[in-house]
């Protein structure tokens, strides 16, 4: 039982780490945001969540999807929490807006 619960502390570490190098590894050695343009077709980021669990949020620039996992910190279970395919929701002009919003600036011109 303490060998599969150190397995799987270890197979979370591993996860988290290769999030962070991925990060790291990036020309200008700091972590890159969503909208930098970047070439790399994975992004990854890490938080920590007030539960003590990790959040990772790893995002698929090519396909335009992402993907949110938490981590465990006592056993290093892993959670698959959400995917979701972003093509949609970038394609909104708006949603939960306040004003001005985009119809109200193109009346505007």
């Amino acid at each position: 039982m303490q060998f599969q619960r150190l397995n799987k502390t270890v197979l979370g570490i591993a996860i988290v780490a290769f999030g962070w190098m991925s990060l790291w590894s990036q020309s200008s050695g700091a972590p890159s945001s969503a909208g930098t343009g970047s070439s790399e077709p994975l992004q990854v980021f890490s938080s920590m969540l007030a539960t003590g669990s990790q959040q990772m949020v790893v995002i698929d620039s090519a396909n335009r999807s992402m993907a949110i996992y938490h981590v465990d910190p006592t056993q290093g279970k892993l959670t698959l929490k959400s995917v979701r395919n972003l093509t949609w929701d970038l394609s909104m002009e708006q949603f939960n807006g306040q004003t001005p919003l985009p119809s109200d600036l193109r009346q505007a011109r």
